[in-house]
């Protein structure tokens, strides 16, 4: 009768490689959730108000993680001074960037996400030349400024203007108000042909 004898190597290797193979897997997809929260943010940024002292404490707030996260590391107290100071900054820096990232888009995802009812209601608009930017590819030809009546602060959207109207100063409004700012969800311009 044949003895069949386990191989544990191979069974070690497999493991090994499954595990680097699962671990690459879950990061990519973390990776990928990540743009993807991003792209989401940039496309939702024009029709969102964040208030003024909400986007300095989320700042504040990414700042100070970042030099808590960077000094928190007792590893490099055995390396020479100069070194040391250099890995702080670079480690510092690359937290900064990847916290930097993350709180830009946090308040827009907590507009959105925010459970609370939209109201509707009339309120002033003005059209503008030129709009607002459009990242790299310049700024829109026409720009659309909404008065938010809770807060006072103004949506400002692209606009292609049409010829054959006549464009008035009221829009009709539907905004999601949440405690730190508002969310555009629908508008309706009052004009007239010409």
């Amino acid at each position: 009768m044949p003895q069949n004898f386990k191989n544990y190597n191979q069974d070690l290797l497999k493991k090994v490689v499954l595990k680097k193979n699962i671990t690459a897997i879950v990061q990519l997809s973390v990776v990928l959730l990540f743009i993807l929260n991003i792209l989401f943010t940039l496309r939702l940024h024009q029709r969102t108000i964040i208030f003024t002292e909400i986007e300095f404490s989320f700042f504040a707030v990414a700042i100070l993680l970042s030099f808590l996260l960077a000094f928190s590391r007792k590893k490099m107290l055995k390396k020479p001074f100069l070194e040391r100071i250099k890995q702080y900054l670079a480690r510092a820096f690359m937290i900064f960037s990847f916290n930097l990232l993350i709180f830009l888009g946090l308040p827009i995802d907590i507009i959105y996400f925010y459970p609370t009812e939209s109201k509707t209601y009339t309120t002033e608009y003005k059209i503008t030349a030129p709009g607002p930017s459009r990242g790299k590819h310049g700024r829109c030809k026409n720009g659309l400024k909404i008065l938010d009546k809770d807060n006072n602060y103004f949506f400002f959207l692209c606009i292609n203007l049409n010829d054959k109207i006549k464009y008035g100063t009221k829009a009709q409004v539907r905004v999601k108000g949440t405690p730190i700012g508002s969310y555009l969800t629908d508008y309706k311009l009052f004009v007239t042909s010409k």
